[in-house]
Order: structure tokens, then sequence, then C-alpha cells
């Protein structure tokens, strides 16, 4: 882990479905994850993300597999792979943190309505797998490297499924892997601790697997937290049954600015810049009112002011993407109706038809397939798009 420890810890979060997000478009597209929560009996849903291979990223559409790996073979876990690789398995999200380096997460459905669940970790072409769990996997963003976590079902030290929780990595060194530790809930967290959301906010310490939840005055339920190259995180967050607002802070918790996303209504997705600057946001719909159309936002000097680009059904609205060239995306997906709406940069682009919830890491735009298995990239700000299988 020395090289991990030089990191600058970052999450980016690529589906984040919470537990107050009852919308018909989350019961759509996100059908396999929705399934999966089921089966495990997770009372809140999982980030999912992605580790690495070196992967053609140019400007033509078509179906990519990662090249084989270039370094010496690392073992895998044999049960993984018999997953990972089954025609029953599906894959559950993807995330990159370089264009070389990304993680997917895999499930499989056993009898009795449970979940088998693995990760694919791919550093330069380098490949390995973590191993089968019950536990719900989450693959994170950690700096230029991620990490592969199975989570316990809960925060509580009492919870059994802690003793199958696991952590593994790929760096430079080789595959690295730890069991997470339970810790009290704080209020503050380290430098060198990452930040996840599952409707409790959660730090974890990657050295040691430290994992705990953090309290932010005012706030029950937190989702998107994202971390800008000025050392500021940012999270959506709100109380059970008030307004959503932007929450920041720049000393590790200390103290907590926020911003209300808009008054009378709750929750909403933010995309970040890697800056800070450039904000793409998307109020939540007012309560039970599942065709309220809400306006999509973009700032261009952190959150300071905001101009409304588009409007339409929050139901169907998703993916809040920013630049740091002052633009962003975000996808509009209601049946045959799709766009790829663009705030601040011009005429909306029509998206593949398969195009699921994106995340982007600096121009690099990624997302999982809709009811599909492989991977979505576009390195043109969303104009083309390939494909590829990421296991």
């Amino acid at each position: 882990m020395s090289e991990l420890k030089e990191l600058s810890w970052e999450v980016q979060e690529t589906v984040q479905p919470l537990p107050f997000e009852a919308l018909e478009r989350r019961g759509i597209r996100r059908r396999h994850r929705r399934q999966a929560l089921t089966g495990a009996g997770l009372v809140a849903a999982v980030t999912i993300a992605v580790l690495a291979a070196v992967l053609p990223l140019g400007n033509v559409t078509g179906t990519e597999k990662p090249p084989a790996a270039t370094q010496a073979s690392i073992p895998v876990d044999q049960a993984a792979e018999k997953l990972v690789h089954d025609k029953k398995s599906g894959a559950a999200g993807i995330t990159f943190a370089t264009p070389t380096r990304w993680g997917s997460v895999w499930m499989s459905a056993q009898p009795g309505y449970t979940w088998n669940y693995a990760a694919v970790l791919s550093r330069d072409g380098v490949r390995t797998t973590a191993p089968v769990r019950k536990n719900q996997y989450t693959v994170l963003r950690v700096g230029d490297e991620v990490l592969a976590l199975a989570l316990p079902t809960s925060m509580k030290g009492s919870d059994p499924t802690w003793a199958q929780s696991v952590m593994v990595g790929l760096t430079a060194q080789g595959r690295i892997e730890k069991k997470l530790h339970w810790a009290p809930p704080t209020s503050e967290f380290a430098n060198g601790d990452v930040l996840l959301a599952f409707g409790t906010l959660r730090a974890l310490n990657p050295e040691t697997g430290t994992l705990r939840e953090v309290k932010i005055p005012g706030v029950d339920n937190a989702l998107q937290p994202q971390r800008d190259t000025t050392g500021r995180w940012w999270v959506v967050g709100a109380k059970n049954s008030g307004v959503g607002n932007i929450y920041w802070t720049d000393d590790l918790g200390k103290t907590w600015g926020h911003s209300v996303i808009s008054p009378g209504e709750v929750r909403g997705e933010l995309g970040v810049s890697p800056d800070g600057k450039t904000m793409v946001l998307i109020p939540g719909g007012k309560p039970g009112m599942m065709d309220d159309v809400v306006p999509v936002r973009l700032s261009t000097d952190r959150g300071e002011h905001w101009t409304t680009v588009a409007n339409r059904n929050s139901t169907y609205l998703s993916s809040p993407v920013a630049f740091d060239n002052g633009t962003g995306l975000a996808l509009y997906h209601k049946g045959k109706d799709r766009e790829l709406l663009r705030p601040g940069a011009g005429a909306k682009f029509t998206p593949p038809t398969d195009l699921n919830e994106m995340t982007s890491i600096g121009d690099l735009v990624y997302a999982m397939q809709y009811n599909g298995n492989r991977a979505m990239t576009s390195t043109d700000h969303g104009k083309t798009w390939k494909y590829f299988d990421p296991r």
C-alpha cells in the first residue's frame, strides 16, 4: 500500500439509487441493481465503479475488448471468474480511474432470491478479480487507482456481514486485499479518507480498511460525494422530509457550507467538474409528483450563480456531468424520447438507445449499457460512443 499512501483519494460515483428515490425511471433503468439490492436485503443502494485495462478510446463507434495483459500474470479467483463469465450473470456497473484503469462489478442470482457478487480489477492491461461475496460490491475511484469493496449491509458494528467485507486493490506492486473494519461515527474525517454515500455518508481509510459513518449537521440522507482538485468535497444532502441542499467542506468536515438546490423540491443530482468551477444540477421533483418538471441548471462559478438551460420531467432526467471548459451533459430518456442535453455547449445530441446513466473523469465520459453487459465510453463530450466488454 506504499503507493496508495501518496495518492490524493477521490471517489467517483457511477450508480447511486438511494432508498428515498422511488422513481419510475430508476425502477426501469436500474432494474438489475434494484433486484440485486432487494435480494441481498440492502436498505441503501451501493455505488458501483471500476479499475483498469488498456482501451482504445477513439471517436469511432464499435465494440472493443480490453487487450491482453502486458505484465506478469496475477492470480485470479476461480469462483469469481466463473461468476463473471457465466451467461446468467449480469454487470452491475463500471467506473474509470484513468482511461487505462477501470473496474467492474458482476452479480449472479442464487436459489432463494439471494445474490452473489464479484469484481474485475484491471490496471494498465493487468487484470485480477475480487472474491465472490454475498455482500454487494462497490468499486471506487481513488485518485488514479481503484478499490473494490464488498460492503456490510449496515453500519452497525454488530452486523455479521462485516465478517465478509473486504477491500481489494491492484497497484504497480501487485494485488492487495484487506478486511474492512467498523469504527464509531464521526463528524470529521482524515485527509487520507475517501467518502462514500449510501443514504448515510461514510469515510473509508484505505490504509487500514476502517469504515465509519460521517455526520453532517441537519442531514439525514447523503449522496454523490465528489472531490475537486482544490480538495473541496461536495455532497448532495437532505433531511428525510426536507429540502435538498448542496453541501461542501474545505476542512475535512469541521465546517460545512450549503445552498438550497430548489425551494420546495427535495434531493437532486449534481455533477462537478474536476476544477470545481463548473456544476450541472438536476433538482429533485416535489414529493409524490412523478411527472414534476424541473430545470436543468448550470453554474460556472462554483455555484454562486445559476442558469436554467432546459426543463424536463424529473423522473427521466439523470447523469449530470460537468467539464472544466464550462459545459456539461445531462441525460433525458423517456421511452423513444431520448436527449443528451449539453448545458453551456449548444444543441443537444441524440444518444445511443442503450446509453445508461453517465459518469465522467476529466473529459472521459462512461456508462454501463442499458439492459446489457457492455460498457460505453466517449472522449468527445458525448458526440460519439465506443463499447467494450468489461470482463
